[in-house]
């Protein structure tokens, strides 16, 4: 019967496709499966614009589903495409059959998708017509057996961090009102947009204007992947307050027993205390109880990150073209990858 590939806008999936697509996902420590999520895509689809999804099928079988967004200028009009949410997303994979992913691209490019372009690509799997560039490092804290929880397991490993972040929470309980933490907070609407505004003045101090949070589509997508939670997924807003102020929030990514640490931020008028890394070690604290069994921090070096995580590994950013048109198709990107250097 051979491969059979069709691409379907993601409110045209019915429920074996959305299944398969669970099923699909690698079994690995990496939080990729998060930004691959059909409840990431639905928020990403009702906000950011419509979400295509690439199925596969064999015999009857789906063996493969790929969600993809087109991407914009001349790339998207030469059928060029990119990962989900690209802009905040932090990981990417292939929801495929191994036995199928030397095919990935040539079923793509027969859906359409004539190449693509993705980033947070982990480097263990190869797969035919990739081609991968820059090579960055991801933080992890994984829980171990004996570990009561992930922030018990520090007082081998990184005393100073786990010391150093105690004697802060132990400053900050002095203040008038204490500190209260909150796993989910009590007032999402309103913290959201806290959280929203602090980030925002986090990107203006250190240069980074051009965010993607500053669009008003992306900032109408974490909210509504905050509404829209279900069992197997969720994103959870935690917040730390000191009285009636919120000193230190982080809005995550959970399911599958993984968190991925996505947007944490926290005001600078505490920035002594350290409120951060209270919430984290709040968070640690009760990870056994929330079932996190895994911490994704994500790319780039933090202190925080260095002190806690358990592991590291490689990420990519990789592009997939297939045949003359694909070659075509990634030209846009390459000359924009030329005259930015």
């Amino acid at each position: 019967m051979g491969l059979l590939v069709s691409r379907k806008r993601f409110d045209q999936l019915g429920e074996r496709e959305l299944t398969a697509w669970l099923r699909l996902f690698p079994v690995d420590a990496l939080s990729a499966n998060l930004f691959m999520h059909p409840e990431f895509c639905r928020a990403a689809h009702q906000t950011l614009g419509p979400v295509e999804v690439v199925v596969m099928e064999d015999s009857g079988r789906i063996v493969g589903v790929v969600p993809l967004h087109r991407a914009n200028g001349w790339r998207g009009l030469l059928r060029g495409y990119t990962q989900v949410a690209q802009e905040v997303s932090d990981g990417f994979c292939f929801p495929v059959e191994d036995a199928y992913l030397g095919r990935v691209a040539h079923a793509l490019a027969r859906a359409g998708v004539w190449s693509g372009f993705f980033t947070h690509v982990g480097t263990g799997r190869t797969i035919r017509h990739c081609e991968s560039g820059a090579v960055t490092k991801t933080y992890l804290v994984c829980h171990q057996p004996g570990d009561q929880d992930l922030w018990s397991a520090l007082k081998e490993r990184s005393r100073r961090f786990r010391g150093d972040t105690e004697r802060c929470a132990r400053r900050l309980n002095e203040l008038p009102g204490a500190y209260q933490f909150h796993w989910q907070s009590p007032n999402p609407a309103r913290d959201l947009d806290t959280l929203i505004r602090l980030k925002l003045d986090q990107y203006a101090r250190t240069g980074k204007e051009g965010a993607a949070l500053y669009q008003a589509d992306h900032q109408a997508f974490l909210k509504a992947l905050v509404s829209g939670q279900s069992d197997g997924f969720s994103a959870p807003l935690s917040v730390l307050y000191c009285g009636d102020v919120l000193i230190a929030a982080h809005l995550g990514l959970l399911g599958g027993g993984r968190l991925h640490y996505w947007f944490p931020v926290y005001e600078p008028g505490h920035a002594k205390y350290s409120p951060g890394k209270v919430l984290l070690a709040e968070i640690m604290k009760r990870s056994e109880q929330l079932g996190i069994q895994v911490i994704d921090f994500g790319e780039g070096y933090a202190d925080y990150k260095e002190a806690a995580a358990s592991e590291t590994h490689e990420l990519a950013k990789v592009v997939m073209a297939w045949g003359a048109r694909g070659a075509a198709s990634m030209l846009p990107l390459r000359w924009e990858w030329r005259f930015s250097g």
